[in-house]
């Protein structure tokens, strides 16, 4: 009796695995055909499609098949137009129904559907899909509201700016770091919205907006910016902030850096002197050299190499440092003129690497 059962599931498995081969090769098939069938509709609709945008024709009655292979024609001339060339490849596929079709598939149930049909209209640069992209900011998924940050960022429409910094309070990281991205590429017609982040109740909202007003490089952030720098609470926010008035500049912000010199935190510190060497002001050279003999090795690390980076001002500031009472100040400085190759430590009888342990942390 055992033997019979397992002849029986022996045939029963092969049976299975013969039916699963025939359902693969078959797959493969379909698979097989449904690209040959796409590759096809794409050559058959070049032509026409070209004919759409260099002659004004009417895009033809499509097929079965025709939708994908238009789409993906469109996207990839899409890529290269501007002004009317792109208004009239957007007329067309509102005709032939296309975007209509995308804007719908916007509320479908699928949320791949959904953000497949966000990514679509973006890279179409579909203007009037902004205020249903902008209501996908909200959708439950995670990949809807990414791909539609996204995609208003690619349209590049000033209207969905508050949108963009509103939605800079979702509670995903990665959500927040994509529209940071997005904001970016919006450039200073973000500024405004963002400076009115700043006084936020969320704090990874004041951080967003403080980090990208740094990488938008705005003048009108500057003083909002130099305020949380000198003044704020937050030892994390006037870090970020002193950071980002290193990538802006100007009078204003390097006098915030020197203020910010003297914080209480060598957090701030660090950033400041790392912010004023970025800059590269030599006028900023007696101000780094007098914060050198700081009790955090950060500090003195950013001063020196930040004075490295001044000029001939800089260097001498080094230079004259060689001689302070202080261990460290003496090793640091002596250490970065080394690596400008205008010391040499071991000359003097004092080891290389003095300063530091074999790992390059502080001795």
């Amino acid at each position: 009796m055992t033997r019979e059962i397992l002849i029986i599931i022996v045939v029963t498995l092969y049976a299975i695995s013969s039916v699963l081969v025939v359902l693969l090769i078959l797959q493969r098939r379909l698979s097989l055909r449904r690209a040959r069938l796409h590759a096809a509709a794409v050559e058959r609709l070049r032509g026409c499609v070209e004919e759409c945008l260099l002659e004004g024709r009417p895009l033809p009655s499509l097929q079965k098949h025709d939708e994908s292979a238009l789409i993906e024609l469109s996207v990839r001339y899409a890529t290269f137009m501007r002004g009317h060339e792109l208004e009239t490849l957007i007329s067309s596929l509102e005709k032939a129904g296309v975007i209509e079709a995308a804007l719908q598939r916007l509320h479908a149930s699928g949320e791949w559907n959904r953000a497949d049909a966000a990514e679509l209209l973006g890279r179409l640069r579909v203007q009037r899909s902004v205020p249903e992209l902008m209501a996908a900011l909200q959708d439950p998924s995670e990949a809807v509201r990414t791909t539609a940050a996204r995609s208003l960022a690619a349209i590049g429409a000033p209207e969905a700016i508050p949108a963009l910094v509103s939605a800079l309070r979702d509670s995903s990281r990665w959500t927040v770091s994509l529209l940071a991205e997005n904001l970016m590429m919006m450039g200073p017609e973000a500024v405004t919205p963002l400076l009115g982040m700043l006084d936020s109740d969320d704090h990874n909202v004041r951080v967003a907006a403080v980090q990208i007003l740094g990488e938008i490089r705005d003048a009108a952030a500057i003083r909002p910016l130099a305020a949380i720098a000198v003044d704020d609470e937050s030892l994390n926010l006037r870090a970020q902030a002193t950071a980002a008035l290193g990538k802006l500049g100007g009078p204003d912000a390097q006098n915030a850096l020197f203020t910010a010199l003297r914080d209480d935190e060598w957090q701030v510190r660090t950033q400041a002197a790392k912010a004023l060497g970025r800059i590269g002001d030599p006028a900023a050279a007696r101000a780094l050299a007098a914060a050198m003999p700081d009790e955090s090795w950060w500090v003195r690390v950013n001063c020196a190499e930040a004075l490295a980076k001044l000029g001939d001002a800089g260097v001498n500031h080094l230079k004259a440092l060689l001689d302070h009472p202080d261990r460290y100040v003496r090793e640091q400085a002596a250490g970065v003129l080394e690596a400008l190759d205008l010391y040499a430590p071991h000359r003097k009888g004092l080891p290389a690497t003095a300063g530091v342990d074999e790992y390059g942390a502080p001795a």
